[in-house]
């Protein structure tokens, strides 16, 4: 394989070059020798390629997986959970279009190719681990929460919290789960817990709604900054309702 063809192809290969017999097209995504089982988080595949890629952010992997270049798994409750195959598509994704300057619709031929086993690309993962505690059992989660299971179990039977996988929850979850023990401590209920949180939930369905013509413009980063934003002064509201009530 020549200088010019290694990169008019980026360092992906076409089987057949160099003499070499071509295979029969694969099934699946590639890179198809890495595990495909979801266990990282948006928050894990950021830690794993910031230092790479600084420019990486969260709006990004939304749009990769809106274009459908790497297509996470999702969980019952709508999260994000990749595969080492999913990060190693990610860098590919980012290396083209750093070092090669290449749009997206031609790195979406690549992968597909990638895919079908019609090219190769030489690859060299880097260990992806996951903590031993990304997801938490009922009784982890409620020891990190300072709670009892029985008030896990009372928030996960009222679709408060839900398991991101089968008998375990995800961490993010702690800090609700210790704002809703401390409801709950201060005599409230979790019939009143939950109609809080599905305001919460309204909330942020308005936020994203308001953004939603930003995002349609492609202004991702910043359709991202004014939902943030709009949530915030949305919980700046509630607060101050609750407490100039309080003290009438």
């Amino acid at each position: 394989m020549t200088a010019a063809a290694e990169q008019a192809t980026g360092g992906a290969v076409a089987p057949g070059a160099g003499g070499t017999e071509a295979c029969e097209p694969l099934t699946g995504r590639w890179p198809h020798a890495l595990s495909h089982e979801p266990l990282l988080r948006v928050s894990d595949v950021l830690s794993l390629i910031k230092s790479e890629f600084p420019a990486l952010t969260l709006s990004k992997l939304r749009f990769y997986d809106a274009q459908g270049l790497v297509c996470p798994q999702r969980t019952s409750s709508g999260y994000r959970q990749y595969s080492a195959a999913d990060v190693e598509r990610v860098r590919f994704v980012l290396r083209q279009q750093r070092d090669h300057f290449r749009p997206l619709t031609v790195i979406a031929q690549h992968l597909d190719a990638l895919d079908k086993g019609t090219m190769h690309e030489r690859i060299s993962p880097q260990a992806v681990n996951v903590e031993d505690d990304d997801y938490l059992t009922a009784p982890q989660l409620a020891d990190r929460a300072g709670v009892t299971v029985s008030v896990v179990d009372d928030l996960a039977e009222a679709r408060i919290i839900e398991q991101a996988v089968p008998g375990a929850f995800d961490r993010e979850i702690v800090d609700l789960v210790v704002a809703c023990g401390a409801y709950l401590a201060a005599g409230g209920d979790v019939r009143s817990l939950r109609s809080l949180c599905l305001a919460g939930n309204r909330e942020a369905d308005r936020a994203d709604a308001v953004v939603a013509p930003l995002r349609g413009k492609g202004s991702h980063g910043e359709a991202e900054e004014r939902a943030r934003e709009l949530g915030e002064s949305a919980i700046a509201v509630f607060g101050a309702c609750v407490r100039g009530s309080l003290s009438r």
